[in-house]
């Protein structure tokens, strides 16, 4: 999967799967990827590249295998679930 080109779609479902493991959007709470890939139930490399598409879309940031959902991330997600 390429990485600068992840559907947006994608991009939100990472970003909701990461606030469900973050009890309830709280932005800021560090997750490990893999902990996101097994909620999302894909694999490791595919939610790798999602993450790091969501860092470009300003919507997460990436340490290591740890992502945390940024405000803009949130953001992201409850305007999908708006509309």
């Amino acid at each position: 999967m390429s990485t600068s080109s992840v559907p947006d779609n994608r991009a939100r479902d990472f970003c909701a799967a990461l606030a469900e493991e973050t009890s309830g959007m709280v932005p800021g709470a560090w997750r490990m990827l893999d902990t996101v890939a097994s909620r999302m139930r894909l694999g490791f490399f595919e939610v790798e590249a999602i993450a790091k598409d969501c860092v470009r879309r300003g919507w997460t940031q990436l340490a290591a295998d740890t992502v945390r959902l940024k405000e803009e991330g949130r953001a992201a997600v409850l305007q999908d679930r708006r509309g």
